[in-house]
């Protein structure tokens, strides 16, 4: 009787310890299951982001930022003589000529606006608050380098916004580094706006005639930053677009500006600015350039044993 007992019994547990067993078996599944999914969902959520952040710009394409709302136009690049020859009508001394060669690069059609300016930044510095599409300008070197990092963490891009070097900004001025004074024709009246027909003030960008290129306001309207630290001699810069180190406090402008007389409106002008100074004709045209290529993110596996059941 007692052994009849003890075999029931025993046969008791051994059902128990096989459920246990299965149990532990679903358990174990049904977490591999569940990190399975973890790990697939993190996959897709990283394609998901590399597809919301896709948008791929080719070069020698034109294209609008999404963020900023500028329009970008492809220059091919090539080699040309930069500055001025010495016996040039409004010629200054730092004004080279240096044989210069610049790669394929975006510049933006017109320099940034206000509106521009305000959907990055949140703010606006400029003087002349008459419109969304005036020039921003009253902005220092240290606010345009604040800008530009600002809009390559927000874009979500294959490009990388920089400003143009002085020799990518003189190319695109002279039509692709063609020999002529001002960018695309011989009347400053009709290219810029300057002393002799702003008002006394910055105007809306983009109503003066664009040279051969597509870009507009070259010459005039507002003052340019550009990459360059300012040396007066770049005799020594020829190169393939050199970036100059130049002076550690002063950078190079471009472009003359709404209360300039024409000769700063020429393509080989060039003026100089401290990293920290403001002016009401002093703004910016953005470049751009392709980004070298990033290694792409795995996935983390998700670990089974932080998965609580």
């Amino acid at each position: 009787m007692n052994l009849t007992l003890g075999i029931h019994r025993f046969r008791r547990l051994g059902s128990r310890v096989v459920a246990g067993l299965l149990l532990v078996g679903l358990v174990c599944s049904a977490r591999s299951a569940v990190a399975s999914l973890i790990n697939e969902w993190e996959s897709l959520e990283l394609e998901g982001r590399a597809t919301r952040s896709a948008l791929v710009v080719k070069p020698g394409e034109s294209w609008q930022d999404p963020t900023s709302g500028v329009n970008l136009l492809w220059i091919a690049g090539g080699c040309f003589q930069m500055g001025s020859p010495p016996r040039a009508e409004g010629r200054e001394s730092d004004e080279g000529p240096v044989q210069n060669c610049v790669g394929g690069y975006w510049l933006a059609e017109t320099e940034v606006t206000q509106a521009q300016w305000r959907r990055v930044m949140h703010n606006n510095p400029s003087r002349f608050r008459m419109g969304d599409a005036y020039p921003v300008e009253n902005i220092s070197r240290e606010e345009v380098n604040e800008f530009i990092a600002t809009l390559n963490a927000q874009a979500r891009l294959n490009v990388q916004f920089r400003l143009p070097t002085e020799a990518e900004w003189e190319f695109a001025c002279r039509d692709g580094g063609e020999r002529m004074v001002y960018p695309g024709g011989s009347d400053p009246a009709r290219l810029a706006w300057f002393a002799g027909n702003s008002h006394g003030t910055t105007q809306p960008v983009g109503q003066k005639k664009a040279n051969r290129l597509g870009f507009k306001d070259m010459s005039g309207g507002v003052w340019e930053w550009v990459q360059d630290r300012y040396q007066p001699d770049y005799n020594n810069k020829a190169s393939a677009n050199p970036e100059s180190p130049g002076h550690e406090a002063f950078y190079a402008i471009r472009g003359g500006g709404w209360q300039d007389d024409v000769s700063a409106l020429r393509c080989a002008n060039r003026g100089f600015q401290s990293l920290t100074s403001r002016r009401p004709d002093l703004g910016l045209r953005l470049a751009a350039s392709p980004k070298s290529k990033e290694k792409k993110s795995k996935p983390r596996q998700t670990d089974l044993k932080h998965i609580p059941f």
